[in-house]
């Protein structure tokens, strides 16, 4: 399956560099599901329950610390308590471009109207999320002209990526209930590359026996991820500083 990347660079000069240095310590996941079908709670759970134990990967050790049921204000209002104070973040469920449902097929959270993820000054700690969904990591093929505005800042001045490094997910209609969260889950275990252990994993789960999609998308669906220029190859044993506040900087890969 081919990878295309396009970027995004508002700034002339950047202020503060990455740097591709090791973080030591305990690093925790959260799982979380849309209360519509019992698939989104196995995709969940066929994530999470590679790291029931602490995991050794690298120089972190990995482990879930939290399943629940989504609700709309475990990432909007109580984000702090939930998503933002896990590292890595792993939700399934009904979606479409920029928004996700907790109860059913509504868009229950709209990324655009979410606080910023990772933001240190106000407790978070989100990396790294991934919207196993529908469309719901829109990119560069669904919105050419402008596929960065919704990331970055609303009128209100909202920007999800306050230090948050990748959002992960899938930019066209998607299947699920297959083998991509396991196989996701070993890659990472492996070290494999955060986004690429996910395209990786989609790209596995494609069968010619399988009809499309939707026109032109063969099953399970494309790929796509969003996320800080220099931290393409952050691990799960290995990623680098928090990018800085408020940055005007993103990248965004896709499968075509």
């Amino acid at each position: 399956m081919n990878i295309h990347r396009s970027n995004l660079r508002l700034v002339v000069l950047m202020t503060l560099s990455i740097a591709s240095s090791v973080l030591a310590g305990d690093r925790e996941i959260g799982g979380y599901v849309d209360q519509a079908e019992d698939r989104f709670t196995r995709n969940v759970w066929n994530f999470i329950k590679n790291f029931q134990s602490w995991q050794t990967i690298g120089a972190h050790r990995w482990k879930y610390n939290q399943y629940f049921w989504a609700e709309p204000f475990e990432f909007l209002g109580s984000h702090g308590s939930f998503v933002d104070s896990m590292d890595f973040a792993y939700f399934s469920g009904h979606g479409n471009a920029y928004v996700f449902a907790c109860h059913d097929a509504s868009a229950d959270v709209d990324l655009r109207n979410a606080d910023g993820y990772g933001n240190l000054a106000n407790a978070g700690d989100l990396e790294f999320i991934v919207f196993e969904t529908c469309s719901t990591v829109a990119s560069a093929p669904e919105f050419p002209a402008d596929w960065w505005s919704a990331w970055l800042r609303n009128s209100a001045g909202k920007h999800i990526f306050q230090g948050l490094h990748q959002a992960i997910g899938f930019r066209t209609l998607s299947v699920s209930d297959n083998g991509i969260p396991d196989n996701f889950a070993d890659r990472l275990r492996g070290g494999q590359a955060i986004w690429q252990a996910w395209f990786d994993a989609v790209d596995d789960e494609r069968s010619w026996w399988h009809s499309d999609v939707e026109d032109g998308v063969p099953y399970p669906g494309y790929a796509s991820v969003i996320l800080y220029p220099g931290l393409d190859d952050d691990s799960l044993g290995n990623y680098g500083a928090d990018p800085p506040f408020n940055h005007s900087s993103l990248y965004t890969y896709w499968q075509y």
